[in-house]
């Protein structure tokens, strides 16, 4: 039999060529592995949260060996210093391409640049030398699939960082006709949600103004003027509207006293299994409403107003994601005006104590409430005004703190709001006696994921579809919902005709 003799260099680098083969192998393994578990540490950027670069844009997240993240999530280095702007809607960054990983975006993958650019890509395209990505909201366990996060001691929300989407179309919308106070005159405020009429084309998409340090925003559309306060004494909306036929103004505030935030979140396989979050500080709540018409029963107010201004909290980064406490507010306001010339002034206050919150452990949910409800200033007793016929009017107000990851209204994460709805009524000053009524309605809704205002979610899905994209939905969220107060107060003077 012929024997094969080897060459001595020739098998050397074939060994070679085995080995290094071998190592090129490990070695993607290991990148690949690296890169779902947060490896391969891009640039990080910023580390303080409140250096300028991470106040406007965020803080960027870090590998830890603690966290898995979904296998198509993206960890583009730099933070906050790769992004060039970012429309009011928070859809569209502009980054650098050069930035660590920005060659692997595309459609279908989750950008993860900061703590408030994160998405799902829709689009990505060079625009001038900058790298556009457009991107749709994302479920907090579509960026994480394995990871346990807890703060260590609770986070005073008293130093926050303030967000505006500028004016855009989505701030104010028309509620459907018929939708004023029910119940009829001295009938309770009632609870739920209202449906929002259709909206047209979106404005265009300007940038977003520059975040600053400041507990105080004001914002305009049209004719209506909003100014928003956070947090250290509470979340407060204050509107004015005048559009020379009805004038109204006012103000709603979520009473705290010093809040601060704890939280616990277990996310195993991509399914949130645990999770506890909660706002101490006491509650209560505080409502001054003035209105008038000159038109009458003709024309009365029903507007749903989403407050484009979002208060943001850095909490820091856990296991190399830097989550953030969000305070997020809206207001839906009605008039019942049935003659000209009618005012109708009211205001009271109310006391709730104790934190607010919830624990899930899945599938149980235990909500936190408030309790010790008292009344400070009854708002019948307040309620004044001069009018021919009947009025009434009715406020919605929704605070909600979120924390977790994202921006504006697509803050995905763990989320308990307060809504209360206030509703007063007057009867007509034609006659001998003048009725008076006020009810009041409070429920804390809780739950892990985001939820938007349909407004926002239809101007949302409308410029999405350029894209080809699925829509998104208004509510990602698992949770529910606990009514905290449900009170219609006693109509002075007690007599049957003020009775309805």
């Amino acid at each position: 039999m012929r024997q094969i003799r080897r060459h001595p260099a020739r098998t050397g680098r074939r060994v070679r060529t085995r080995s290094l083969a071998l190592l090129t192998a490990v070695a993607v393994l290991l990148s690949a592995t690296a890169a779902c578990q947060g490896g391969g540490r891009p640039d990080d950027g910023p580390v303080d949260p409140y250096d300028p670069a991470a106040i406007r844009y965020g803080l960027a997240p870090q590998p830890h060996p603690d966290v898995t993240y979904q296998p198509d999530v993206v960890l583009v280095g730099g933070g906050g210093d790769a992004v060039r702007s970012v429309t009011g809607d928070g859809l569209t960054w502009r980054i650098d391409p050069e930035a660590d990983r920005a060659d692997e975006l595309a459609p279908g993958k989750v950008m993860f640049l900061t703590s408030r650019a994160v998405g799902r890509v829709v689009d990505v395209h060079r625009e001038g030398g900058d790298l556009a990505v457009t991107m749709s909201p994302v479920e907090l366990t579509e960026v994480v699939r394995d990871g346990e996060f807890r703060t260590d001691a609770p986070v005073a929300l008293d130093r926050p960082i303030a967000y505006s989407a500028g004016t855009p179309s989505w701030t104010v919308a028309d509620l459907p006709p018929g939708a004023g106070p029910r119940g009829g005159i001295g009938g309770g405020a009632p609870l739920g949600r209202s449906r929002l009429l259709p909206v047209g084309a979106p404005a265009p998409r300007p940038p977003a103004p520059p975040a600053r340090l400041s507990g105080s925003e004001t914002a305009k559309a049209g004719d209506l003027q909003l100014t928003t306060e956070c947090c250290r004494d509470g979340v407060t909306a204050r509107f004015d509207y005048d559009d020379s036929e009805i004038r109204m103004h006012g103000s709603v505030t979520l009473v705290m006293q010093r809040p601060a935030a704890t939280f616990y979140l277990a996310i195993s396989g991509g399914t949130v299994t645990r999770a506890e979050f909660s706002i101490t500080g006491g509650a209560g709540l505080r409502v001054s409403v003035k209105a008038g018409t000159k038109v009458g029963n003709s024309r009365n107010l029903s507007k749903s107003i989403v407050v484009p201004t979002q208060f943001s909290i850095p909490i820091g980064t856990i296991l190399g994601i830097p989550f953030s406490a969000t305070v997020d507010q809206s207001l839906e306001i009605k008039t019942a005006f049935s003659a000209k010339d009618g005012r109708l002034d009211a205001a009271g206050e109310y006391s709730l104590t104790g934190a607010f919150g919830y624990g899930y452990r899945r599938p149980y949910w235990g909500p936190i409430s408030p309790g010790g409800f008292a009344v400070r200033n009854s708002l019948t007793n307040s309620i004044t005004g001069i009018s021919l016929g009947a009025s009434g009017l009715l406020v919605t107000y929704d605070a909600k703190f979120t924390v977790g990851i994202g921006a504006l209204g697509f803050t995905a994460g763990l989320f308990v709001g307060m809504r209360a709805s206030v509703g007063a009524s007057l009867g007509s000053g034609a006659g001998l006696i003048v009725c008076r009524g006020a009810g009041l309605g409070v429920t804390m809704r809780y739950g892990i994921s985001y939820s938007i205002p349909k407004v926002v979610a239809d101007i949302v899905n409308f410029f999405l579809r350029t894209f080809n994209t699925r829509p998104i939905k208004q509510r990602g969220e698992l949770g529910d919902e606990t009514v905290v107060v449900k009170r219609s107060e006693t109509v002075p003077p007690d007599v049957p005709l003020c009775v309805v």
